[in-house]
């Protein structure tokens, strides 16, 4: 059974949604909504910038 760490699991959909702001797909406003309820849902306890 694979041991899911939150912390890092965040970092990667940061690290996704950086990449949607730089295509223009999305934009930083939305981005940090989506990043802070993910991280709710994850119960991530890092704070990571866009």
């Amino acid at each position: 059974m694979a041991v899911r760490n939150a912390n890092v699991d965040y970092c990667g959909v940061v690290n996704l949604l950086r990449d949607l702001i730089k295509r223009k797909i999305c934009t930083k406003a939305e981005a940090k909504k989506i990043a802070v309820r993910i991280a709710v849902q994850y119960g991530a306890d890092i704070i990571i910038s866009l």
